[in-house]
């Protein structure tokens, strides 16, 4: 173990940051020459970390897969962010996170200074976890996919569809988003020519193809859209739409991203959709947000909000 110095610890962080540098990139981040750079590389392969190098004019540097893998060089800060994290996946939605994570945090807690201890003890008694489990998905699944996004190699899966039909897959994964209770993966169907939101929980079996495919942006509305309505009305039997008499910032307040998709029209409206479990609790939640509205959409609902609308008349004591 040869000149392990402050130097080589931040190269090892900017290695561990990103998937890949060029030479002259490490270089100017460390004010280093070429020679003292090449010499830090090799004082960490001499540690067990397997550094690929690439040659030419537009060769780099990247951290590669080693026979042993030493700790990873985190702050204080960081420390603290991984810890909590990994305290808060005891009730995740992944599938047999919670040993993998329970150990990893024994592993960390070792290297962490009192001072670290106390911030994340800090943390963790300000948080209070309020969700519940729905539909777990696989740690299996989710790591094979994150590393097909980041190899960019098209992926076979498995795949359950909302009416029940199995069907395979391939697809070329770009991003995986998630809530509390649901994880989605937006993909390119290179077959349909378009971009897919597909549940993590109903995917089995992926397999990384060996077929790379190009990166593509997804356009951030795009990204919004296709997965605000994957989480808000695809799951449920009951949807609506509707025109809100307010801009799209105050029925947001009401109706979150999770919940509902809150399009702006102008004029002080907006237009709102949303799916719920019946049509009741639909014409609850829009009675509850206060503010006016007009059924566009949704005949279920509208026969919820006039049989509703009778029964509190009633109950009322207001003559209908």
């Amino acid at each position: 173990m040869t000149r392990t110095t402050g130097r080589t610890l931040e190269l090892l962080s900017l290695l561990q940051a990103r998937r890949e540098w060029s030479g002259a990139e490490l270089r100017d981040r460390l004010e280093v020459s070429g020679r003292t750079l090449r010499r830090d590389i090799d004082d960490l392969r001499e540690l067990g970390y397997g550094i690929e190098a690439t040659r030419g004019r537009h060769g780099g540097y990247r951290l590669g897969a080693g026979a042993a893998v030493p700790p990873l060089t985190l702050s204080a800060d960081e420390s603290v962010a991984i810890a909590v994290g990994l305290r808060a996946a005891a009730t995740s939605v992944v599938t047999g996170i919670e040993d993998a994570s329970a150990r990893a945090l024994a592993k960390l807690e070792q290297s962490l200074s009192p001072a670290t201890r106390r911030q994340i003890i800090d943390v963790e008694r300000a948080m209070v976890s309020l969700s519940s489990r729905r539909d777990d998905v696989d740690l299996d699944v989710v790591t094979t996919v994150a590393s097909a996004i980041a190899e960019r190699r098209r992926m076979q899966i498995d795949y359950t569809r909302h009416d029940g039909v199995e069907v395979r897959r391939a697809v070329e994964p770009h991003r995986i988003v998630h809530t509390a209770e649901r994880w989605y993966l937006v993909a390119w169907d290179p077959e349909r020519e378009g971009w897919r939101t597909l549940r993590v929980d109903r995917m089995r079996h992926p397999l990384i193809l060996r077929d790379e495919f190009p990166e593509r942006d997804i356009p951030d509305d795009a990204l919004r859209q296709f997965t605000t309505r994957s989480i808000t009305t695809a799951p449920y039997p009951y949807r609506a739409r509707l025109r809100m008499q307010a801009p799209a910032a105050v029925v947001s307040r009401h109706f979150d991203v999770t919940v509902a998709e809150v399009v702006d029209e102008g004029g002080g409206t907006s237009i709102l959709t949303a799916g719920s479990r019946s049509p009741e609790e639909f014409a609850l939640y829009l009675g509850m947000s206060g503010i006016e509205f007009e059924l566009l959409e949704g005949e279920d609902v509208r026969r919820a909000l006039v049989d509703m609308a009778a029964r509190f008349t009633r109950a009322a004591g207001v003559a209908e």
